[in-house]
């Protein structure tokens, strides 16, 4: 009778081209598996954008107006108007569209606490002002993180999570306070030129370059605040009182000018800044997508801008009344 003979198994060289195969099609397949991953991401982003965008035109059919970007002067305790001193009301206009983005809870909860109390103020600490007390300050509100910026959420500040002087959540999406800098005295931070700023009230018939042609909301990146290592307050939305939910077009999306404004710092290479106080502080639109920033304009639409866009264009776009032809597009 014939004998029966074993099936000849893989040799070493068989099983490493196999390995190696699986190597090159994991190669093949990994960056498009994370570029869908990220246009995903990203379009989750711009859902949210678009939603804020619309939440501003409710808030105007029910208010009047773009919701004030801050109600103090930025980097000042000023002014006092009728006996009140507005320096230590430094909340930000994200309480003002809570009611519109299906916050209404954490709404009530937080105005409930600014409109009674005796000091108006931001939930940093102090000896006479109590600053801490604000409630629900490190509630992230879903609706204003960007899924592609690692950082979130963010919910205190370089103090600690447990201190009083955490400021809570910051998020990705800010307002347009125009094309300049922030303004180079207290006085004319009030003074800026876009949809929402210090004291600012801007009206529908105020934006006499169209809602179509002027940007109201865009992206920043976050910094991350390791416990006692500095602050940054880009996206603080609990106390604007230095600009940190604003952006401006003075400078083109993702630009490498650096970011200036009185606490900031350098952890993320892509969102430079120089801190200090100081005249001509600026905050510009930046993001993790490849290529350009999400923006809602005053009308709710919502556009992709690219970093290459002409910076008369982009400009121009974060203006509200400056008469300029141009406008942004896809």
């Amino acid at each position: 009778m014939a004998r029966a003979t074993n099936p000849r198994g893989f040799t070493i060289v068989e099983l490493l081209v196999v390995i190696a195969i699986i190597g090159v099609l994991v190669g093949l397949l990994l960056p498009a598996i994370q570029a869908a991953r990220e246009s995903a991401r990203r379009s989750s982003c711009s859902n949210s954008v678009k939603q804020l965008g619309l939440a501003l035109l409710t808030r105007i059919d029910a208010q009047r107006t773009f919701p004030m970007g801050a109600q103090t002067y930025l980097d000042n305790s000023g002014p006092t108007i009728d006996g009140i001193t507005y320096g230590n009301r430094r909340w930000s206009w994200f309480v003002y569209v809570l009611p519109y983005v299906d916050e209404q809870p954490l709404y009530d909860v937080q105005w409930g606490h600014y409109s009674n109390s005796t000091w108006r103020s931001a939930p940093a600490p102090g000896t006479s002002l109590s600053y801490g007390s604000l409630p629900q300050k490190t509630t992230a509100a879903r609706g204003f993180m960007c899924p592609s910026d690692p950082t979130n959420p963010k919910l205190h500040s370089s103090s600690g999570p447990t201190s009083g002087n955490n400021q809570g959540f910051h998020g990705n999406y800010v307002l347009c306070a125009g094309s300049q800098s922030f303004g180079t005295t207290s006085a004319n931070t009030a003074q800026r030129n876009g949809i929402s700023f210090p004291l600012s009230a801007v009206t529908i018939k105020d934006v006499t370059d169209g809602l179509s042609k002027t940007v109201a909301v865009s992206e920043i990146i976050l910094i991350p605040e390791p416990v006692g290592a500095g602050d940054d307050t880009r996206g603080r939305y609990h106390n604007n009182m230095h600009g940190g939910c604003s952006f401006s077009t003075l400078n083109p999306p993702n630009t490498a000018v650096n970011d200036r404004l009185p606490y900031c710092s350098n952890r993320v290479s892509s969102a430079p800044c120089v801190g200090g106080f100081g005249s001509n502080h600026v905050i510009s639109a930046r993001s993790y997508h490849s290529g350009g920033v999400n923006a809602a304009m005053a009308d709710g639409a919502v556009r992709f801008v690219k970093n290459e866009i002409s910076p008369q264009v982009w400009q121009a776009a974060g203006s509200r009344n400056g008469g300029e032809p141009d406008s942004v597009s896809e």
